[in-house]
């Protein structure tokens, strides 16, 4: 058992394995996978039917640096205009380079298509490790990828692979919100947030379901907007929840880009903040602190993300031996400024 607890990871498959398998010599796999014009177009067929179906992928790094035993582990994730998917960018290099190590980015855009390549290109770089946040629904060829190399999945998990997830306790973070408001006074509490495609989308719905369930507490009819993680629909999303015959008095906001479009849409409807709409943001955005008034958030430990991914890849890559603890679960926690109030609070 190695340092991931559970599948280990196969061995990556090579030129031979395709010429075991069809019965040719190394020679002939190497120079039918590079299309030379010796080689008859039948046996390129096979040589490359037999490739996809291994889950061969070319060694460029090897070629391209021939001795480089330096360790370099890939980081997918959707984007870096989240500001969770850049701190986890930024976090994760460094904790690379204390190592000695380096980071590979790839940026998926969500789009299963981008991700297999992206990652496909990750795996063509033999990269000792990857760190993954994954979409919804992978293509098969992306987890067939995946399962050559030491994986660990981050902020979301996927239950189809079998690597270990590092996640968040996404479901805590947002039902703390939501203690956090009724404490205040609030009982017309609405949200804002991804769908239920990811599992951190499906947490964060949870807990903000879980936390009025604690108080005994209805959920706002109306009150929850689910759609893409973007400025536009932060903003329509307000619209539409400042149009419900009972508006609510407190909004939960679920991402930092939906937060963009939510405050702008406040700002423009005249609503002010906290004292007709208390507001609680997530992450841990530096101008969080910095506008007026101050914005309470679900902070996240991302520092302990990065360290522990880098960790399990490390001791993978290294045979450093079986890391017995449990996967840890992150907790987020309740930074409180000046965004929340009690309802009507001057």
């Amino acid at each position: 058992m190695n340092a991931f607890m559970g599948k280990p990871p196969h061995r990556a498959v090579t030129i031979k394995d395709i010429g075991d398998r069809l019965g040719m010599s190394h020679s002939t796999v190497s120079r039918s996978l590079n299309d030379h014009p010796a080689i008859s177009a039948e046996t390129k067929a096979r040589v490359r039917a037999a490739a996809i179906e291994l889950g061969y992928v070319p060694n460029i790094a090897a070629r391209a640096i021939r001795g480089d035993a330096s360790l370099t582990f890939g980081l997918a994730i959707p984007e870096l205009r989240n500001e969770l998917y850049s701190r986890i960018a930024k976090e994760f290099a460094e904790r690379c380079r204390d190592i000695g190590g380096r980071m590979l980015l790839v940026l998926t855009d969500d789009d299963p298509g981008r991700e297999y390549q992206e990652i496909r290109a990750l795996a063509e770089s033999r990269v000792s490790g990857i760190a993954a946040t994954l979409t919804g629904e992978p293509a098969p060829a992306t987890l067939e990828l995946l399962a050559h190399i030491p994986v660990v999945q981050i902020v979301r998990r996927l239950d189809a692979l079998e690597q270990p997830a590092l996640c968040l306790e996404e479901r805590q973070g947002c039902a703390d919100a939501v203690d956090h408001l009724v404490s205040l006074g609030h009982r017309r509490i609405a949200y804002i947030g991804t769908d239920r495609r990811v599992s951190s989308g499906r947490d964060r719905i949870e807990g903000y379901l879980s936390g009025h369930v604690r108080h005994g507490i209805a959920p706002l009819e109306g009150g929850m907007e689910l759609g893409l993680p973007q400025a536009d629909f932060g903003y329509a999303g307000v619209k539409r929840l400042l149009a419900l015959p009972e508006r609510p008095t407190a909004l939960v906001i679920a991402t930092s880009q939906l937060l963009v479009g939510a405050l702008s849409a406040l700002r423009d409807a005249e609503v002010a903040v906290p004292r007709d709409m208390s507001v609680i943001g997530y992450g841990n955005a530096d101008w969080y602190a910095l506008i007026d008034p101050p914005l309470t958030a679900v902070a996240l430990p991302v520092d302990d993300l990065a360290r522990a991914a880098v960790r399990r890849l490390h001791a993978a890559a290294t045979d450093m031996g079986e890391i017995d603890e449990p996967v840890p679960i992150i907790a987020p926690y309740l930074n409180i400024r000046a965004s929340t109030a009690p309802p009507g609070a001057s």
